[in-house]
């Protein structure tokens, strides 16, 4: 395990300001995503997936564009974009051989509770509608996101949630107990993080929080999740729920780790796995 790695990369997010503007901290994710590149040959294009939503396509040199991964970046609702995850997403298309579709869904404050829900569930039907196999995933919000929109929209050949954010009411007990060791997750921060996004909508909702909505229709579904998470409870749960689901605890790992396997050799090693993952379930669907 590279604990090295690991404690540098905590160090340097703990050190980020806490109270800065929403603005500020929007352009700090992106500056700091942007450290990551994809390589030189990875296809990148603006694709139109509705009226007023669009994202990118991402394809690694070889990658098979029949296959497509839709995938919800994270962020608390309200950071991140299909620019920042473009790494990423090159990383994921090429252990997979896939096409990535990342939509830029709408972000609060300035787009409340549904506005990111229907945006995931449109850019799942474009894939169903653009593509032969299909599989669907997030990390943090993302995954909320992802989980919501599979259990609405049939068709999904597999569901890749990594550090899942499913239950906006924060009742899990890892919430305060693995919080000193996360440093992306903040319990005192954590409700209003929700309010930013739900605004006078119920927390307890099951769309809001897929955890407490129905799990019995799902495809093949793999977790990841760091054993340093204060969401750690959320990933754990939905597995317990749903029989068969493929449960992977990373011991020593924070939240969304993949998106600095460019730092963490485990980052790229989750990658791999659910590439491989994601190519069983494809080719079984």
């Amino acid at each position: 395990m590279s604990l090295a790695q690991v404690e540098a990369l905590r160090a340097m997010l703990a050190g980020r300001p806490k109270d800065a503007p929403l603005a500020a901290r929007r352009a700090g994710f992106e500056a700091m995503m942007a450290r990551d590149v994809p390589p030189k040959e990875t296809r990148v294009e603006t694709v139109a997936i509705g009226p007023a939503l669009s994202g990118e396509l991402v394809m690694a040199a070889g990658a098979d564009p029949g296959r497509l991964l839709v995938w919800l970046h994270g962020g608390q609702f309200a950071l991140g974009s299909a620019a920042s995850y473009r790494a990423f997403a090159a990383r994921v298309s090429a252990a997979n051989g896939c096409a990535v579709l990342t939509p830029d869904y709408r972000l609060a404050p300035e787009h409340r509770y549904p506005a990111a829900h229907d945006d995931a569930e449109a850019a799942l039907r474009w894939g169903l509608a653009n593509a032969g196999r299909v599989a669907i995933g997030g990390d943090s919000a993302g995954a909320n996101l992802a989980l919501a929109a599979a259990q609405r929209v049939a068709g999904a050949a597999a569901l890749w949630l990594l550090s899942p954010y499913l239950d906006l009411t924060h009742t899990a007990p890892s919430i305060n107990a693995r919080s000193p060791r996360d440093p992306f997750v903040d319990p005192a921060e954590m409700d209003a993080v929700a309010a930013r996004y739900l605004g006078d909508a119920d927390p307890a909702g099951t769309r809001a929080s897929p955890l407490l909505g129905p799990l019995d229709a799902l495809p093949p579904v793999l977790v990841q999740v760091g054993s340093d998470e204060a969401l750690f409870d959320d990933a754990a749960r939905l597995a317990a729920l749903v029989p068969g689901t493929v449960f992977q605890e990373w011991v020593g790992m924070i939240h969304v780790w993949p998106l600095f396997a460019a730092q963490i050799d485990e980052g790229a090693q989750a990658i791999a796995q659910a590439g491989a993952f994601l190519q069983r379930a494809m080719v079984e669907a």
